[in-house]
């Protein structure tokens, strides 16, 4: 018992500063297991993004965006495939269009969550009414609620089930979702980053409705970017300090931009309709944190202090530290599925998952090290205890390699620090 004690003591005396982050483990190629999760018999039709729902009672719903509607389908616009219960054994998935999308989804090239339960999508065409002198795009917000999303108004009088849409960024191949109805773009037309605000959904809280009038509007035009056709630029905010994180595909760089920095410059003026503003912003804070070992950049996700980036042209994914300045590049992930790659996410169990945009497959990659001592896939009090009595003496371990956290060849304290900072002991 008095050796449990000094082994209990031992443990607070010491802090958590080295924490390795469970990302680093898929660096070890050899413990990665690829799984293919979903294809067209789910409704998948050239997928090029995927989000997680932000709802704490919903985090196992993983939502991909077609840029067409399924094959089965037959109609214009794009569509989603929702997998529920992702990667467990008992995933399902559910395929949805609205009757409207081929305005609302035209070309459908990105999607992401807002905490508040609404989504959006950018759109990579020219006018979403397909007018071939027209530039009336942007971005459409919707509402996840299963009940409203798709089902709605498919017949009209409304249009459909959309929960708000703006048009000043055609081409649009990127999106991030902030906070409420906020949502950050890649507006390949003006090569520029622009920020969303719908504020309201329409001004009644309709679906369905055409009412954008309270929209804001704010385009950062000091940060040229460059898309490429055909292929995302996908975007992503670190929460932690409010850095935007960009791919650049057609400058073959990342850049980042302060979302919290920059001021209105001068009034722009929008095209077909009618808004409360858009604005030219200056003065922001931006910087290129990456241009050299990157082909195509088109996937991009911030996740515990770790940037990943894929690759269209290699296939590789590629993580970087961001919590270095500068940043660092910590290694690459061979997928072997080159010009495919669309978009990257990684889950809340910190899997790490994709779209093939050309095959239209989604796969996950788990990594079957790094704290996983029991071989169940999840991190649990059941791998800290068997560290815990591994150092007392008390049992062996079956597979060392698996609690050799911080790879420096010794299973020790360490190693029982950096298990408890992943299930929060």
């Amino acid at each position: 018992m008095l050796k449990f004690f000094s082994f209990i003591f031992l443990f607070i005396g010491f802090t958590k500063t080295n924490a390795q982050n469970i990302l680093d483990s898929f660096l070890i190629p050899s413990n990665n297991v690829l799984f293919l999760r979903g294809d067209s018999s789910n409704g998948l039709n050239k997928p090029r993004d995927l989000d997680f729902h932000l709802d704490l009672q919903r985090t196992d719903e993983l939502w991909v965006i077609n840029e067409i509607s399924a094959s089965f389908d037959g109609t214009n616009g794009g569509s989603t495939v929702t997998f529920y219960n992702a990667g467990s054994n008992d995933q399902w998935s559910e395929y949805r269009k609205d009757a409207f999308s081929g305005h609302f989804m035209n070309k459908a090239s990105a999607i992401a969550f807002n905490p508040n339960g609404g989504f959006a999508n950018t759109l990579d065409v020219q006018d979403a009414n397909n007018n071939p002198n027209g530039y009336f795009s942007g971005c459409t917000l919707w509402d996840s609620d299963t009940s409203i999303y798709a089902r709605i108004n498919q017949n009209g009088p409304l249009l459909g089930s959309h929960w708000d849409m703006l048009h000043q960024s055609p081409f649009s191949v990127g999106i991030a979702g902030q906070t409420n109805n906020i949502y950050w773009l890649f507006d390949g037309f003006h090569q520029a980053i622009v920020k969303y605000d719908f504020q309201e959904p329409h001004s009644d809280h309709e679906h369905g409705g055409e009412d954008h009038s309270d929209g804001l509007i704010y385009r950062y035009d000091e940060l040229q970017v460059e898309r490429v056709p055909g292929l995302s630029s996908h975007i992503d905010i670190d929460e932690s300090n409010g850095w935007l994180y960009i791919c650049d595909t057609g400058n073959q760089r990342i850049v980042k931009l302060n979302t919290n920095s920059g001021e209105i410059g001068q009034n722009l003026n929008p095209y077909g309709e009618n808004i409360q503003g858009y604005y030219s912003m200056v003065g922001a804070e931006y910087e290129v944190v990456m241009d050299e070992g990157i082909d195509q950049p088109t996937g991009l996700d911030v996740h515990n202090g770790r940037l990943l980036v894929s690759d269209f042209n290699t296939g590789e994914i590629i993580i970087y530290d961001i919590e270095s300045d500068p940043l660092i590049e910590l290694g690459r992930i061979e997928t072997g599925f080159y010009n495919e790659v669309m978009g990257i996410k990684a889950g809340p169990d910190g899997s790490i998952w994709f779209v093939c945009s050309s095959s239209s497959e989604l796969y996950q990659i788990i990594s079957t090290i790094m704290g996983d001592i029991n071989g169940d896939l999840i991190y649990n009090q059941s791998d800290y205890l068997l560290i815990t009595l591994f150092l007392m003496g008390e049992s062996q371990i079956e597979n060392p390699e698996a609690a050799d956290m911080n790879f420096d060849n010794a299973v020790d304290i360490f190693d029982l620090i950096m298990i408890s900072d992943f299930i929060n002991i």
